[in-house]
Parts: structure tokens; sequence; C-alpha cells
């Protein structure tokens, strides 16, 4: 299953959802283990344990798609999301961000259908 692809936007706009991240406080502050099924067309639903950071990324892009390009390097979280956890997570890449000036940049959105089933602790 291929879980990271880049494409091309072909509107020059990102969702007028997406949001930026600054600081890791503009993600949602959910660190503790929580349960999630992912299903991807054509596969069994799976579970997955996700916690730490890499739930607080996994919680924003449930919310909406996600500006890249930050200052608490995303990345450093999505990347296992794909590769650890197969989550089919997309970088889909647009021209001339009017509010930072950069050329190209891209934007963050799930592909798979993801939900919490359970957290730890949590009734």
């Amino acid at each position: 299953m291929k879980t990271s692809r880049s494409i091309e936007a072909e509107q020059d706009r990102p969702p007028s959802n997406a949001k930026r991240v600054y600081r890791w406080a503009d993600l949602p502050d959910l660190r503790q283990p929580a349960l999630y099924r992912v299903t991807d067309a054509g596969h069994e639903p799976r579970e997955i344990v996700v916690s730490k950071n890499k739930r607080r990324v996994l919680e924003g892009l449930l919310r909406s798609p996600i500006f890249a390009a930050s200052y608490c390097r995303l990345s450093d979280q999505v990347l296992p999301l794909r590769r650890d956890e197969g989550i089919n997570i997309e970088c889909k890449m647009y021209r001339n961000d009017a509010d930072t000036g950069r050329q190209k940049f891209g934007v963050y959105s799930l592909v798979s259908s993801v939900e919490r089933i359970e957290t730890e602790g949590e009734q």
C-alpha cells in the first residue's frame, strides 16, 4: 500500500479550512495513547495506537488539512505516521503563498479514513 504522496494541486489556493501551525499549542493538546481504526479502500480496517506528538498531528489532521511548512517540524511526525502506522497522508503542493511569500508550499491531508476508538484512561 502506498502511504505517502505529493501531488501538484490543480487549483491555486489550498482548502479554506487548512490550518497553519506556528507552535505546538496550535494543535490539540492530546498526548496520551489512543486507539484508532484506519480504513483504506480495498483493505481490511486495522487498529493502531498513537501517542505524544504523533497523536497531536493526527488529531489535527482529523479536524482539518494542515500546512506542511510549520515552525514545529510536522514532517517529523507525519513521516512516521505514514511509514510506521500505514496512514495515507497526502501532501498537495500549491504555488504562491500570499501569507508567507513562498513560491511553493504543501498542505497535508488525510486520505485514509481514521477514527478514534478509545483513549487510555478515558471512558
